[in-house]
């Protein structure tokens, strides 16, 4: 494996850092977030060592893996807000009102707490199709089930998880007056 010569990675560094970290920021809007992936992408590059990447295509290659990892870093990001989301009906508006926020902190407590009660099987197959937005194939795949288990175990830790994380007055009510013959 040969490594870079200073100077030419510095070089490629110098040239291509400030603009790459600026799109970043405008991408994913977080300067320290930004940072940390084009430091993640300079490091990719650099571990690939020199003539992996056409010269004079270093900066196609790292906006490309850089947009990757902020896509990435963007859904993970996203995944608890839509995990709980699903099982809350609608998305409720965000607000700097301390007590909504501490509301929000409960909640995704909830949902972790909720997630860790779950079959491992269930859990897995779930994240896989709710965080990482796998197809049920490929998350049979993954974890060396059938489509049917992955099927059934994401349907199973649905309904546990709504279960789990339905307020108790919100539950529906159960029919006044009817009789086991539909009276």
């Amino acid at each position: 494996m040969t490594h870079w010569n200073e100077a030419d990675f510095a070089s490629i560094f110098g040239a291509i850092h400030p603009d790459l970290l600026r799109y970043l920021e405008c991408s994913i809007g977080h300067s320290g977030a930004a940072q940390d992936i084009a430091q993640e992408t300079f490091v990719r590059l650099y571990r690939l060592g020199p003539g992996r990447v056409r010269p004079g295509e270093e900066r196609f290659w790292l906006y490309r893996v850089a947009s990757n990892l902020a896509r990435n870093e963007a859904r993970r990001a996203r995944t608890i807000e839509r995990i709980a989301s699903l099982f809350r009906g609608a998305n409720s508006p965000r607000s700097v009102n301390p007590q909504v926020e501490a509301e929000i902190a409960s909640e995704r407590h909830r949902l972790l707490a909720a997630l860790g009660t779950l079959p491992e099987s269930q859990r897995a197959a779930f994240l896989l199709r709710e965080q990482e937005e796998l197809r049920y194939s490929e998350i049979a795949g993954v974890l060396g089930v059938s489509l049917a288990k992955v099927k059934v175990d994401i349907h199973r830790a649905r309904i546990a998880l709504r279960a789990m994380l339905q307020p108790p007055d919100s539950r529906p009510a159960e029919r006044q007056g009817a009789t086991r013959h539909g009276l």
